[in-house]
């Protein structure tokens, strides 16, 4: 049957409205779910963690962290009361991610879990890669890797989750590599480069030293990334001598990352885990 044209134009703003009354948190959870992957809340060290997983036999575990979001609303002059983003591209390269174990760990707060007692509006704002944000991701992380027996670990973030898992590097056991996506590994060099005021909160990964010895770094940049530019990495590559840049002109910070993860992933695995 056809509609009128008339009928098409009522249809289109229908659906419209109704994706309007979808939630971040929902619009997640039903991409988790079309993935096969299993919703679950865990508990870490002092936050609760929305969690999606998929275990397959043998392999990494490759554990993907989210960027962040939209904590500021409004041109950045207020605070979101939800900082889930509508766009979780570490969500969506989890779901490309064929014939692999995964296990999507949810930021402290995000995902619906906002309005819990432990969280404040900081813990997404100025502290979202504070000390104790990385403690609680890392115990949720090493808990399901005890659990379950993985012997190797592949840290995968974007953006700010680039950020937390290069920060909580050190703390998760059987870890073999840190990839990061258009990730922001200098954290003061960035708000400098945006005008926005310093994470007073926050750790900084372009200060820490290098990860133990074993460990692969490599760090994907688009030459069409404005959030994060390449040349924003200088001061963290300087301090990290065995780190990998691989840079692909034509990405920005979102596009095309997506498209281009089933091929690029194996590339991934195989420079970290090498037959």
């Amino acid at each position: 049957m056809v509609l009128p044209r008339e009928n098409v134009s009522i249809l289109l703003l229908l659906i419209a409205l109704l994706a309007g009354c979808v939630t971040p948190a929902q619009h997640a959870d039903r991409l988790a779910a079309k993935a096969g992957f299993a919703r679950s809340v865990f508990q870490g060290d002092k936050f609760h963690h929305v969690a999606y997983a998929r275990i397959t036999s043998g392999g990494p575990l490759l554990v993907y962290l989210e960027g962040d979001g939209r904590p500021w609303i409004h041109g950045g002059r207020q605070i979101n009361t939800d900082p889930t983003g509508r766009h979780p591209l570490a969500l969506e390269l989890a779901a490309r991610s064929d014939a692999a174990s995964i296990l999507y760990l949810g930021r402290p707060c995000y995902l619906g879990l906002a309005a819990l007692p432990e969280c404040h509006s900081a813990d997404w704002t100025f502290d979202r890669y504070s000390a104790d944000i990385v403690r609680s991701l890392a115990v949720c992380i090493n808990r399901f890797v005890a659990e379950h027996g993985f012997r190797d670990v592949v840290l995968i973030g974007h953006s700010g989750g680039g950020t937390l898992a290069l920060l909580m590097a050190p703390q998760v056991m059987n870890l073999r590599a840190v990839i990061t996506v258009a990730g922001n590994l200098d954290v003061k060099a960035w708000t400098a480069y945006h005008g926005y005021l310093p994470l007073q909160g926050s750790l900084d990964p372009a200060d820490t030293g290098p990860l133990a010895a074993g460990v692969v770094e490599i760090h994907l940049t688009g030459g069409a990334d404005t959030e994060v530019p390449a040349s924003l990495l200088g001061r963290y590559l300087a301090g990290h001598p065995g780190a990998q840049q691989w840079a692909y002109p034509r990405f920005g910070h979102h596009c095309c990352w997506q498209d281009a993860w089933p091929e690029l992933l194996p590339k991934i695995v195989k420079t970290v885990l090498p037959d």
